[in-house]
């Protein structure tokens, strides 16, 4: 026991000592725990941070104080191909020497933060590319000595090109709102105005910069609290605003609406658009409505027009009136349904079993009406209306209502009109039968069956034209082959309607006028009037016409016949005259010289009055034959003007001849054309006073025009077509005129070559005749003006046969032509 105690302290001891060095190496190991936590802490943001210099754009280059050593990061080594590890940096600033200076302003700013810790940023230029110096130190927050120097390289080519972009298409953008024409602004987030482009100051007339200091604004100050209260609305909202005020533009008074957007948090963007176009086109199109209104209200008809929702927008007077309907109800807008209930107690309706159904059903057709919908509405008091609604265009239902009731009594009274002419149309004294379009029979009176001898029976049940025609087949003087043909000519005629109509001669005498109309519905109207009696009268006045004819043809041989007669002891009296006028048997005295000229003149005058009167016998009677040759026109008109240049000279007056050069050939017979213008001439110049002009022109185009011009005393209007008859003068040229055939002559010879002849002439200012001759076309074409003359000579020849035939049957008398083309009658003895 006592041994134990003696122990026990020495146990305590230890035991102290023990723990107390377990307690020094817990907290040595704790520390040290602490300090390998530090160091890994360190190492980490070490590694952040060499990974931060390697993720650099392009790398840095570092001095450290520590060991004096300058270092680069892979990125600028690879960049300017320096050697890895400890460069110089010298060897950087050669890169960007291009005997620009660069490199020694690089050198000294590495210099000044080496030496001064001066913070350095440089923009540099080097093989083409732009590169940004960073430069400054790294202090320690414990000691005061500088740890390191860090210039960070960067290559901002591509962010300079960007920059470069930007810019240009800022100046595009400046571009494009200074040529905007309409004013553009810019506001700060106070509302004051920042820019304004060239059409704003345009507007408010002042400089740009006047405008940014000045803060004018577009309106009048009256409206400046508006205008921002616009702009703050946007700024808040960060939706665009819009709203319309009245300004003053170039001294004009004029719609602007005014929008402002928000960009960002500071910048407000806001332009106007003139809308006064618009404004006027509203106001215009208000107008427009209000004048079809005004149509509207002063039409007879009832309109009325219902909204999408079934409500009353319009109505005119005629509405209210029709229905009796108070304005002051309809122009509170009700509703169809209030509508229709205020109708029902007013009578205007149809009496409806159903008047709820009646009512649903009209609501409903009104929401979903698409195609028109037309119904006549028959009311208690006898009205009848008509009611025809439609959708209208701009949604809802479009309603015109119409009292018909005097329609509905026209139409029956029209029917009645109807029957009465059906009942005048079997009264008519001419037959009448109407075919339908599929050829069977419609409508007949009774008139058309007694004159075709058809049993009514058969007519009413509708026969076929074919049928018809059939049954009256022995009233039709056709051989039996020939029928079937005939009667498809018949129905053909009938099916395919034309406008003709005719003469038939029956069977048994009777002689028909008939005559064919197409009626609008296609059906074929067809009338048989009996001519019989009126037909026997006429053909009793066309033989007494004929006989007519045959005394005016022998009184017109009489004439020629006696103009031979004339001729030759005229020709005897020139003769002898001649031969006194020429004193071929000795002299004669002034006296008798005067009377042989006179015997000589008249003895001319009459021969050519003879020999007229022979030429237009001969074309009456169709014994002239023209002889055609190609004439040149120029020549022929040269030989007139030869011909009749000693009877102008005479009258000392001026023969004019105008033809174009071009005119050449035509196919004539020169002898009577020539003598129809020698005629002409004649003529001018016996009525043109001494010492005038008279022209002869022609022309060719499609024919050939000779005209003969002369400014004597002319003739009147009611006297130019009476002279062309023979024997007939102008009044007031008794003294120059002759027997009155010049013109006569004129007229046959140029019909005879197929033309006509032209006359204008006024009283006192001359007269001109224009002959009128067709182009004869190649022989050998058919049709043309040769075909006309030869048709012409053919008719004349056949009517002279004819002529010859009859006398020498009748009276023995012939009729022979002689060699040169004039006819002489000789009275033979049968």
């Amino acid at each position: 026991m006592s041994s134990f105690s003696a122990y026990l302290p020495g146990f305590f001891l230890t035991l102290i000592i023990l723990l107390g060095s377990g307690l020094i190496v817990f907290a040595y190991r704790h520390r040290w725990q602490l300090l390998k936590q530090k160091l890994h802490d360190l190492q980490i943001k070490s590694s952040l941070d060499r990974a931060a210099v390697l993720a650099a754009p392009l790398g840095c280059v570092t001095y450290s104080h520590h060991d004096k050593k300058t270092r680069a990061s892979v990125g600028v080594v690879r960049e300017f191909g320096l050697d890895k590890g400890e460069i110089d940096f010298n060897a950087i600033s050669i890169a960007f020497q291009r005997g620009t200076g660069e490199a020694n302003t690089l050198t000294e700013a590495f210099d000044s933060l080496k030496d001064q810790g001066k913070a350095f940023t440089l923009t540099l230029r080097s093989k083409g590319r732009t590169y940004r110096i960073n430069g400054q130190r790294i202090e320690s927050v414990i000691s005061n000595p500088p740890i390191t120097d860090v210039v960070w390289f960067s290559d901002i080519s591509d962010l300079e090109r960007q920059a470069k972009t930007a810019a240009e298409e800022s100046r595009h953008v400046s571009s494009l709102l200074e040529n905007l024409p309409i004013p553009v602004w810019m506001r700060d987030d106070k509302l004051a105005i920042t820019y304004c482009n060239t059409a704003y100051a345009n507007a408010v007339e002042a400089e740009q910069k006047d405008i940014v200091q000045k803060n004018i604004e577009l309106v009048d100050r009256s409206k400046v609290s508006q205008t921002h209260s616009l702009a703050r609305q946007a700024f808040d909202n960060g939706e665009i605003a819009c709203d319309k005020h009245h300004a003053i533009i170039a001294g004009e008074r004029r719609l602007l609406e005014f929008s402002e957007r928000k960009l960002d948090d500071k910048t407000l963007l806001g332009f106007a658009v003139d809308q006064t176009g618009l404004e006027e086109a509203e106001n215009k199109l208000g107008r427009h409505i209000s004048a079809h209104a005004q149509v509207l209200e002063n039409l007879g008809i009832a309109i009325s027009i219902f909204g999408p929702d079934e409500r009353l927008t319009f109505f005119n007077s005629a509405y209210a009136t029709l229905f009796k309907l108070n304005e002051d109800f309809l122009k509170s807008e009700p509703h169809l349904s209030e509508i229709l209930d205020t109708m029902r107690e007013n009578r205007r309706l149809p009496e409806y079993a159903n008047f709820p159904e009646f009512k649903q059903q009209r609501l409903r057709d009104y929401r979903t009406m698409i195609e028109p919908v037309e119904e006549l509405l028959h009311l208690t008091d006898g009205t009848t209306l008509r009611s025809v609604a439609t959708a209208h265009p701009f949604g809802g239902v479009l309603e015109t209502v119409e009292d018909v009731t005097d329609r509905l009594a026209l139409e029956r009274s029209y029917n009645t009109l109807t029957a009465v002419q059906r009942e005048t149309l079997n009264k008519l004294y001419e037959a009448v039968v109407v075919y339908g379009a599929d050829g069977r029979l419609k409508l007949y009176n009774p008139n058309f069956a007694q004159l075709w001898k058809l049993p009514e029976d058969f007519l009413n049940s509708e026969p076929h034209v074919r049928d018809v025609v059939q049954q009256s087949r022995d009233l039709f003087e056709v051989k039996g082959e020939d029928w079937d043909s005939q009667l498809e000519m018949m129905v053909a005629r009938v099916c395919e309607p034309e406008v003709r109509s005719g003469r038939k001669f029956r069977a048994d005498g009777v002689v028909l006028d008939w005559a064919q109309v197409m009626l609008p519905d296609g059906a074929t109207l067809l009338t048989f009037l009996d001519v019989t009696d009126s037909f026997t009268v006429e053909r009793a006045l066309l033989e007494k016409n004929e006989a007519l004819e045959t005394a005016d043809k022998l009184k017109t041989e009489f004439i020629a016949n006696v103009s031979y007669e004339l001729r030759t002891p005229l020709n005897a009296i020139v003769g002898f005259a001649e031969i006194l006028e020429n004193q071929f048997f000795g002299e004669l005295n002034s006296r008798q010289r005067e009377y042989s000229q006179a015997i000589v003149e008249s003895s001319q005058r009459l021969m050519a009055l003879i020999n007229d009167i022979l030429d237009l016998a001969t074309i009456e009677a169709g014994y002239l034959h023209l002889d055609l040759a190609e004439v040149k026109v120029e020549h022929m008109l040269q030989h007139l003007h030869t011909i009749g240049h000693e009877r102008a000279r005479y009258r000392n007056i001026d023969v004019n001849i105008v033809c174009d050069d071009n005119i050449g050939f035509v196919l004539v017979d020169e002898r009577r054309l020539t003598q129809a213008l020698y005629n002409l001439l004649l003529n001018a110049l016996k009525f043109s006073p001494e010492g005038e002009r008279v022209d002869i022109t022609a022309s060719r185009d499609h024919e050939l025009r000779i005209s003969v011009k002369d400014n004597g005393v002319g003739i009147s209007q009611e006297d130019q077509e009476r002279v062309f008859h023979k024997f007939e003068r102008g009044e007031g040229h008794a003294k120059q005129a002759g027997a009155g055939l010049g013109l006569s002559l004129v007229k046959s010879l140029v019909e005879l070559h197929g033309g006509w002849v032209e006359i204008e002439s006024e009283i006192n200012e001359g007269t001109r005749v224009t002959c009128h001759i067709p182009l004869l076309e190649d022989p050998e074409k058919p049709g043309g003006i040769r075909k006309v003359v030869s048709d012409t000579i053919n008719a004349n020849t056949e009517k002279r046969e004819n002529v010859e035939d009859q006398e020498a049957a009748e009276t023995g008398v012939g009729v022979e032509a002689s060699g040169d083309g004039q006819s002489r009658a000789e009275e033979q003895t049968s």
